[in-house]
């Protein structure tokens, strides 16, 4: 048996309608061909966690064309030439956007069945799953507007429910490679299919990365509305957060009360950034088609609720050029790849709060070399180079606190107060970072 011959038969092992004698020439050839093997243990593990937990009416042909339909996509030898990750291989999005509609059907309903929030039909999950095949097959583009309560040219991910909105936009064009592309005033991403490139234009950033660059964080959930039934269940899992589903016309709407992820004895991150809040998020979907169409979420603190993001306008299947998924720097402005960047970077064998004194240190003593190693790249780039020169030349140490942990964050936060050249005082925390193979550690922002 031949890898074409495998791929077209191997659907039958998940509903048994192949013989005894196919089932061991298909073991035989996975025994012989990693590729198969590698694609049948994807589909098995997938299929183990559709297991519906309730009975379904639902016919042995639905599941095997589900299982064809899904083998269809995938070029056998494809893998051959140099594997692509489960999460961007066209085989396993298609396996992960059927399992967004069964998660919510199979999964969560027992959770609201017990809590007496949630009824609903098991027969509805054909009608569901039908939906989300068909949503499959019609998504080749996708734009998005949204606002954000946030900062101007700041990640994506950070949040301030203090700010005004401010404009986002996606572009996403599917196929056998994603391609994206993610902006606000000061700030895009873009994602060609190989690399992910992020430029910054108020400081002349840009920096190339790989396809699984964080550069977009929690926002990246918003890329593939197919996928975020399954994304959202995954992030509020266990004890994050609880789920309710309700039906409106022709709407489905998806309420998630998702908590706050990391440690908050000191409460700092708390309310930082979209996983660090304690979060309302109302996903409205058009039931006839599974797709989304609106979106908002809420930060609750002090019992009241704060809109923080809103998605204003989502519009699919439309023409995107193919310069959208390009950046186009101004003169004499290079991108660095991130490896350039980390090559030299850090400095090893002290504590976080050495590292702060150290930076501070070498700014007030203007010994660029040592603030270029603690951080890293961004002395690469002329614009950035001007503003620490400029911002932080000759300053005074005033006062440099204890470290502390606070929310997600891999690293320390490092209380500081100083005095400018120019006389102006700033009291914040440095953040400091050494979750690296050689522990080396470096500035990662807060100044």
């Amino acid at each position: 048996m031949n890898c074409i011959e495998a791929n077209e038969k191997m659907a039958g092992l998940f509903d048994d309608s192949v013989s005894q004698e196919t089932k061991e020439e298909l073991f035989a050839h996975f025994r012989d061909c990693s590729d198969c093997r590698t694609l049948y243990e994807e589909m098995s593990k997938a299929m183990a966690e559709l297991k519906p937990r309730v009975s379904v009416n639902a016919s042995r042909n639905l599941h095997a064309g589900i299982m064809g339909q899904v083998l269809k996509s995938r070029n056998p030898y494809q893998a051959r030439r140099g594997r692509i990750l489960p999460m961007l291989s066209p085989t396993w999005k298609k396996v992960a956007a059927i399992a967004a509609i069964l998660v919510v059907l199979f999964i969560l309903i027992p959770v609201f069945n017990r809590s007496g929030a949630f009824q609903i039909k098991a027969s509805a999950a054909t009608t569901l799953l039908k939906n989300s095949m068909h949503a499959l097959s019609d998504i080749k583009s996708m734009y998005m507007e949204f606002e954000v309560r946030t900062l101007e040219g700041d990640n994506f991910e950070y949040i301030d429910r203090n700010s005004d909105f401010v404009e986002h936009k996606i572009w996403a064009a599917y196929g056998d490679t994603a391609r994206w592309r993610i902006e606000k005033p000061g700030r895009t991403v873009v994602m060609d299919g190989k690399n992910q490139y992020l430029y910054t234009s108020e400081s002349g950033i840009a920096i190339k990365s790989g396809p699984d660059a964080g550069y977009v964080e929690w926002m990246k959930i918003l890329l593939d509305p197919v996928e975020i039934l399954r994304k959202e269940k995954a992030f509020a899992s266990g004890e994050n957060g609880t789920y309710t589903i309700s039906e409106n016309g022709n709407t489905i709407v998806l309420t998630v009360h998702a908590k706050a992820l990391g440690d908050f004895r000191n409460t700092y991150a708390l309310n930082k950034s979209i996983p660090e809040s304690n979060t309302r998020r109302v996903y409205t979907f058009e039931k006839s088609t599974s797709l989304l169409k609106s979106f908002e979420m809420y930060i609750e603190s002090a019992g009241k609720e704060t809109k923080i993001l809103e998605v204003k306008t989502i519009k699919y299947n439309e023409p995107v050029e193919q310069a959208v998924f390009t950046i186009t720097l101004p003169a004499g402005t290079n991108w660095v790849t991130a490896k350039e960047i980390y090559k030299q970077a850090g400095i090893a064998g002290i504590t976080g709060e050495e590292a702060a004194k150290m930076f501070f240190n070498a700014c007030h003593n203007e010994d660029w070399k040592t603030v270029r190693q603690l951080i890293p790249g961004l002395m690469n780039f002329v614009q950035m180079e001007f503003i620490v020169k400029a911002e932080y030349g000759g300053l005074t140490v005033i006062s440099i606190g204890k470290p502390f942990k606070s929310g997600r964050y891999p690293g320390e936060f490092v209380p500081y107060t100083i005095r400018k050249k120019t006389g102006s005082i700033k009291t914040h925390k440095l953040a400091v970072r050494n979750d690296n193979p050689e522990k080396k550690w470096t500035v990662d922002g807060g100044f």
